[in-house]
């Protein structure tokens, strides 16, 4: 009985923990200055890991163009106060294209990305492209791909923000951190359903084997086929919660097929070790005394002549 309690406990724990790592995120927000509050104003909840990257980005600049235009720059020189309008002009029309760089290099985390391989350019960066040119926004991207605004200590960009109407904050601000590209993030098998599956596997199939063994041995026995109806079930609802739905990515639906052929896995494995448990159960249980039996039997009698019986026995 002990052991039984220990497998179902080890069992469980491993099925409410891949479970729970369904609904883990990046661990990371769209900016480290506003985290993720454009999203949660705009939709009234946090976004996810499936939320849509073009959508996040997108809500993100909505929201900081927002936030810089409310703000009262009337210090600053009426010069400087056209520049800044300009530049969030052109931050409105960077959002509505919607072209945006892919975080090709970092496949755990979301980080800034001031052009990708592609050469599709941040929002500042962009900023930087149309006001300046090219070319002083390939070389701040070979110094600083990855960084963020805030740790670029250099005296061109300081020199351009300065000169522009805006703070090297708000340019932190508007800059999004880049989640990784689907093909890293969703064609794959987390840790622990993978941890999870493995466990429910080795259980499952050693109790397959003993199955097919009491079944071929006529070996009657309870505890095998009771546990492997309870494992097989929890192989099922593991491969069934972890079945991955069809997501929406930056170049159209897609499903994660290893996290797919797995669940499949799970689900017929603990199908089969349901079915040989039942089996096992029905055709080796122990046959039920009869209530009600008879007989006719001989006995000697005089004469030498032998009789006729007959006996009836009820239990209750």
């Amino acid at each position: 009985m002990k052991q039984l309690t220990l497998i179902l406990a080890f069992t469980a724990t491993a099925l409410f923990w891949s479970c729970n790592q369904q609904s883990t995120d990046y661990g990371q927000t769209i900016n480290p200055l506003l985290g993720d509050i454009s999203f949660v104003r705009e939709f009234g909840y946090k976004p996810t890991a499936t939320t849509d990257e073009v959508l996040r980005i997108k809500t993100h600049l909505a929201y900081v163009e927002k936030l810089l235009r409310k703000k009262d720059v009337s210090n600053l020189t009426l010069e400087l106060q056209a520049k800044r309008r300009h530049l969030l002009d052109l931050l409105n029309d960077y959002r509505t294209t919607g072209i945006f760089p892919r975080n090709y290099d970092y496949a755990e985390k979301r980080v800034p990305c001031f052009i990708d391989k592609d050469g599709k350019i941040c929002a500042v960066g962009y900023l930087i492209e149309q006001t300046e040119d090219r070319q002083f926004a390939e070389q701040i991207n070979n110094r600083y791909k990855y960084d963020k605004i805030s740790a670029m200590n250099d005296h061109s960009v300081d020199s351009w923000i300065a000169t522009n109407g805006l703070r090297k904050e708000e340019c932190a601000m508007i800059q999004p951190a880049y989640g990784p590209t689907p093909i890293c993030t969703y064609n794959h098998i987390t840790t622990a359903y993978g941890i999870s599956s493995s466990v429910f596997g080795v259980f499952n199939l050693s109790l397959n084997t003993l199955n097919g063994i009491q079944i071929a041995k006529g070996i009657h026995s309870r505890a095998v086929p009771v546990i492997g109806l309870i494992t097989g079930a929890g192989q099922i609802t593991l491969g069934a919660a972890m079945f991955p739905n069809e997501q929406n990515g930056w170049d159209g639906n897609y499903t994660n097929e290893s996290q797919k052929t797995l669940s499949m896995v799970n689900i017929g494995l603990g199908s089969t070790t349901i079915i040989l448990s039942a089996w096992n159960l029905i055709s080796n249980r122990k046959p039920k005394d009869k209530q009600t039996t008879w007989n006719i039997y001989r006995f000697p009698m005089q004469s030498n002549k032998t009789g006729l019986a007959f006996s009836l026995t009820r239990r209750f």
